[in-house]
């Protein structure tokens, strides 16, 4: 089965980015998951503070994972997790860097691909957005100055 995993970090933390990618990655593969190639990163202000934070940069990445019986085969009994996504989820809670996060399954979500295409087309409209409102105001501007 293929899921999706998408979380935040802090704009505080954006340094550290590629130390905690790779902490995730890892526990990612230490699961018994494979990583597909779709990733997906973008900055974004957000709606609410989180953790003294404003701002922060989400990741978004899929993953697959055999059903539980292909994965039963490859362990010994010591070794067999209760769930491997609520290892995966408790491992995440454990993580001091991450702001929030989910994992989904994402056998029925659209590609990556259509997914940043839409926070693309909804940031440039956004920007052109906040041109317009400061055109307008520029406008209103010269009106009461009466340049």
């Amino acid at each position: 089965m293929e899921y999706e995993l998408m979380y935040l970090i802090a704009d505080t933390k954006k340094e550290d980015l590629p130390r905690i990618k790779e902490e995730i990655n890892a526990l990612i593969k230490k699961a018994g998951a494979k990583l597909t190639a779709d990733t997906f990163e973008f900055s974004q202000k957000l709606a609410y503070e989180i953790k003294h934070c404003w701002h922060g940069t989400y990741i978004v990445q899929r993953f697959t994972l055999g059903s539980k019986d292909e994965r039963e085969t490859n362990l010994t009994y010591d070794e067999l997790p209760v769930d491997t996504i609520q290892e995966i989820t408790r491992q995440l809670n454990l993580k001091k860097d991450l702001l929030r996060y989910i994992v989904v399954n994402a056998e029925n979500l659209p590609p990556l691909a259509d997914f940043k295409a839409s926070i693309e087309r909804n940031s440039k409209d956004a920007r052109k957005s906040i041109k317009e409102k400061g055109e307008k105001i520029d406008s209103k501007l010269e009106k009461v100055l009466k340049i």
